[in-house]
């Protein structure tokens, strides 16, 4: 069988694995990524996945954009400047810290693990999965400010961790390195990257803006530019020699804040709809092939270390990133506000409890895993790069016992130390609908004053009792909003009856030949939309 023919259906059979575990997972109410490392390892036992061997350039190029890009998309803008502090101090001085202390620590434990190999372990461990956070903790709504806090840290912990993968895999690759060299390059690659990601974001979204203004408003194209923003950002970057990692995280924050702006409503349910599936199917692959190759990475090492030193190593790993993360958040809180007078006078007081937590939730996920699976085979002199699979294998085990460990407790800890959200989005959610409902009435009610016949008005007239009805419902009391979401519920659950028996005759009139595919298409088109209507007041009543 032909590379390609096989490639294809390897990637066919991940992609139909992916759907199958996923919905194992909802069944089970198991954590997704958990699932996802359990499938790909069941799946490696499989004739034609025993052997997954991947590119490992094309890995990086093909995963990392669009999951930064995300990231950076998604942030809160506003949350994200409030805790921008207590971020920067963790994506930096913690990144930092962690890729030098396992740096010099997994190489003083292995000492048959290079240094600058063991110190791209340490970068690629260091950054955090807030998306692996989120699964963990859906059902527990952790307070505002440290969901922001470990959002923030995820977005630039990321592009930090991976600027110094790049440069310690560089290192291990050819065997050269400078510290002032590269501290120099550094700043130089990060300046930059920063300055194109931006700029790649404006262009494409000046771009996009000016094709609605011809008229070109179609939510395909405008989604398919999107989908290729983060490779254009990167791959712009890497050619003039900046950070394209900091480049896709740059353009997706520019991004985030320009398409809410300036997109139509249809292209961002559409963009929304198609990036939802881009990311599942790249976090859960990441996630499945991490456990496909993972068995293979420890038939590989057994050769010549023990089950048991392995075993070792791997929990050396993970003690020592808990250890460091929860060491340094303690005096990353603390000391600010002790030094400066301003700190203490404009940010809420610490709490232990929500310090302790933050130091404890560092999930790693599918960023660790992809940086790990894309250290080239061999070094620039042709040699195989030193504890690839060592490597590999501790990453994907820092990843496994973060999520088991530190992600299976997360609820049970967040209970213990009494924490519960703060309600800070409920509030801001219910201000919002109350004030855009308000405008709205009002407008209607201007636009009353131009109708010149009775039956218009009677029409504007019911339309502006539903926004005022909706108004009154989010401003009411807990009990009469209570009372009024149940009434919202019984009319939601009579529309969805209303609704399946429109679709159940339509079908009949289809089977019966009373009408044809396309006719059915036009009129199933209306009743979905009508439906989706209904299912999102019945997210709003339930939010």
């Amino acid at each position: 069988m032909a590379p390609a023919v096989h490639t294809i259906e390897v990637v066919l059979a991940l992609m139909l694995a992916l759907a199958v575990i996923a919905a194992l997972a909802r069944l089970t109410r198991v954590p997704t990524p958990l699932a996802f490392i359990a499938g790909g390892v069941v799946l490696s036992f499989l004739p034609g996945l025993e052997n997954v061997h991947l590119d490992p350039e094309v890995f990086f190029l093909l995963f990392i954009p669009p999951l930064l890009y995300s990231d950076g998309w998604l942030i809160p803008k506003r949350d994200f400047a409030d805790v921008m502090r207590p971020v920067l101090l963790l994506a930096f001085g913690l990144v930092l810290a962690t890729v030098v202390a396992v740096g010099y620590a997994m190489h003083a434990l292995i000492p048959q693990l290079p240094l600058v190999a063991a110190l791209a372990l340490g970068a690629i461990v260091s950054p955090t999965d807030a998306v692996a956070t989120a699964s963990m903790t859906a059902r527990l709504p952790l307070p505002g400010r440290i969901t922001h806090i470990l959002n923030g840290e995820s977005l630039i912990n990321d592009a930090s961790g991976l600027v110094a993968f790049k440069f310690a895999v560089a290192a291990a690759a050819t065997g050269a390195f400078s510290l002032t060299a590269a501290g120099g390059e550094l700043a130089w690659v990060a300046i930059g990257g920063t300055a194109v990601g931006i700029a790649t974001g404006w262009t494409i979204g000046m771009f996009r803006v000016g094709l609605k203004r011809v008229c070109v408003d179609d939510p395909t194209i405008q989604t398919v530019l999107s989908l290729l923003s983060p490779f254009a950002a990167y791959l712009l970057a890497e050619r003039v020699g900046v950070s394209g990692i900091l480049a896709v995280v740059a353009a997706g924050v520019y991004g985030g804040w320009h398409d809410a702006r300036t997109l139509s409503a249809a292209t961002r349910q559409h963009a929304w709809e198609v990036w939802a599936m881009v990311l599942f199917v790249f976090n859960g692959l990441v996630f499945v092939l991490l456990g496909v190759t993972l068995p293979n990475a420890i038939v590989a090492l057994v050769r010549t270390e023990s089950p048991a030193m392995l075993a070792l190593y791997a929990i050396a790993l993970w003690v020592l990133v808990t250890i460091v993360r929860i060491v340094w958040v303690y005096p990353g809180t603390y000391l600010p506000p002790m030094l400066f007078k301003r700190i203490r006078e404009t940010e809420p007081p610490r709490n232990p409890r929500g310090v302790f937590l933050i130091g404890w939730a560092g999930l790693r996920g599918s960023v660790t895993m992809a940086a790990a699976l894309s250290i080239p085979v061999t070094t620039a002199s042709g040699a195989p790069f030193p504890g690839r699979n060592l490597v590999i294998f501790l990453a994907a085990t820092t990843i496994v016992l973060t999520l088991v460990v530190n992600g299976l407790s997360l609820p049970w800890m967040i209970r213990k130390l009494g924490l519960r959200a703060d309600g800070r989005v409920e509030r801001e959610m219910r201000a919002a609908e109350i004030a855009i409902a308000q405008a709205a009435a009002l407008a209607l009610e201007r636009e009353m004053r131009k109708l010149e016949r009775d039956d218009e008005e009677v029409e504007a007239n019911r339309l502006a009792s539903e926004y005022h009805a909706r108004a009154a419902r989010h401003a009411a009391n807990a009990d009469r909003r209570a009372e009024l979401n149940r009434v919202q519920s019984l009319r939601r659950r009579l529309s969805l009856v209303a609704i399946d028996a429109e679709r159940r005759e339509l079908t009949s009139m289809l089977d019966a030949g009373l009408i044809n595919d396309e006719t059915r298409r036009a009129i199933e088109a209306r009743i979905d939309h009508a439906e989706m209507l209904v299912s999102e007041s019945g997210r709003e009543v339930h939010g």
